[in-house]
């Protein structure tokens, strides 16, 4: 997952709010390690001023899943 430009590893929530609130542009994205469940990831977008969150993590079938947190 290093090599991804778009993820930011371990970063808090709020850390991730404030750099995709400063970008400022709909559409502008990040990943991020989750902070309540080991091993998954958070995709965050910002939509018109708001950050919305979706945690993403492999299914014991090998696939991806994501859900709204």
């Amino acid at each position: 997952m290093d090599t991804v430009p778009v993820y930011h590893g371990a970063i808090t929530r709020e850390a991730g709010e404030k750099l995709l609130l400063a970008a400022g542009t709909d559409g502008s994205y990040l990943l991020r390690d989750s902070e309540s469940v080991p091993g998954a990831y958070c995709l965050c977008v910002l939509h018109q001023g708001y950050v919305y969150t979706y945690r993403v993590s492999k299914t014991e079938a090998g696939s991806w899943s994501a859900e709204v947190c």
